[in-house]
């Protein structure tokens, strides 16, 4: 074992897709998408009194110049549905393009890689790509392909742009599925920390805690690398160090590119390694009430996620805690669990994140109705460890 607390020596690592990271990278994206062919889909929410239309418009000023038609698809809503996806294939179809292009967010990002998938595979089902895609480390059928996804990433914070992974709500059930398979990452991501400057203060500390939660539990999680430890691990220290500063300093672009960094790396250790209890506890949360962001769902399972794990990973958590000292509780000789149950609800508090019950506004009833749906096993938390946590959030 290093003195990180990863025991792999040898491991595999997969993170395909050409990366174009830097200020005002945007503008070169009809440049780089051209090789995907001449036409695509945009995939967007509504640029409404958002700042992002200037933006938007360099985006469509670039793809016209480089001989790319487009139609765009603005109606993506946070925690995109089935019907949302349904609607945007459509679109693809009748317009024939050759790649989808997202601008935005984790819920853009994810409906262009679903839009791709079933574009490229007309006879699939919403129940058989539930079935089929549902594991993130199941042998990929390699004969599966989807329409080239390239993403321009707005927030800081879902890693989608550097994943396998699209979430899909489906509300007539209450549920919210991930889709994983190899032909959704994208091609090609662009990432620009300038996008980010007009990203609010609630929205930057939710998206930038959704990314430090990838980054420690693709740590925490026992299929870690030595390569995805050592990512990871920076990604925690980035984003502990700069996300309280950001939040106080919107338009700072240069910590804005430190979280975007941070972002990417937990991103890539993330599709790696493995998310943890909190991920899939969120996406139950977000079945019933998909209008919850998903980095408050986590928010509020993780001081107990902490409290949990941590006489399971005693090693590895004390790493993480060294990382957020400034936010543990003053005394020694502190039990672990305890301490990492407050410096996590310390450190919430700092970013303004502390969210219950109360705040997200879920019936203490329908919690507990949630819990059933919580039969499976993860890695490192098993079903009951998990319906611990979500109880004991409350």
């Amino acid at each position: 074992m290093n003195e990180q607390g990863s025991e792999d020596v040898e491991f595999s690592f997969y993170s395909p897709g050409r990366i174009r990271f830097g200020q005002g990278a945007r503008k070169e994206i009809g440049k780089l998408a051209k090789v995907y062919g001449g036409k695509c889909l945009i995939v967007r929410t509504s640029l409404k009194n958002n700042g992002r239309e200037k933006y938007f418009s360099e985006i469509t000023n670039s793809l016209s110049e480089n001989g790319i038609e487009y139609v765009i698809f603005d109606q993506v809503q946070p925690n995109p549905t089935i019907d949302i996806v349904d609607k945007a294939k459509k679109n693809a179809i009748e317009e024939n393009v050759d790649f989808v292009l997202a601008f935005g967010g984790g819920s853009s990002i994810d409906t262009a890689k679903a839009v791709a998938l079933m574009v490229y595979n007309k006879e699939y089902t919403w129940e058989f790509c539930f079935n089929e895609f549902s594991n993130p480390f199941s042998d990929n059928d390699e004969t599966i392909q989807a329409l080239p996804v390239l993403a321009i990433n707005t927030t800081a914070g879902t890693g989608s742009q550097v994943t396998q992974a699209a979430v899909i709500t489906n509300p007539l059930k209450n549920e919210k599925n991930t889709l994983f398979h190899s032909c959704l990452f994208p091609r090609l991501s662009i990432i620009d920390p300038e996008l980010m400057v007009t990203v609010p203060e609630k929205i930057t500390a939710i998206t930038g805690f959704d990314a430090l939660s990838h980054a420690i539990e693709s740590y925490f999680n026992p299929k870690a690398s030595m390569l995805s430890t050592t990512l990871s691990l920076q990604a925690v220290t980035l984003i502990v160090k700069t996300l309280p500063k950001v939040i106080m300093d919107l338009e700072n672009v240069e910590l804005r590119e430190k979280i975007a960094y941070a972002d990417y790396l937990a991103g890539i250790c993330l599709s790696n390694a493995g998310a943890e209890a909190p991920h899939p506890i969120g996406e139950i949360i977000n079945g019933y009430y998909p209008e919850i962001a998903h980095g408050e769902t986590l928010a509020f399972v993780y001081p107990s996620f902490f409290k949990s794990v941590s006489k399971k990973i005693p090693d590895k958590m004390e790493v993480v805690l060294q990382i957020l000292k400034e936010y543990a509780p003053a005394g020694e000789h502190q039990a672990i669990d305890e301490k990492a149950f407050v410096t996590m609800k310390n450190f919430l508090k700092a970013i303004d994140l502390s969210v219950s019950l109360t705040s997200l506004a879920i019936p203490e009833d329908i919690v507990h109705e949630m819990k059933g749906k919580l039969f499976f096993n993860l890695p490192l938390t098993d079903s009951k460890g998990m319906q611990e946590i979500l109880i004991n959030s409350l």
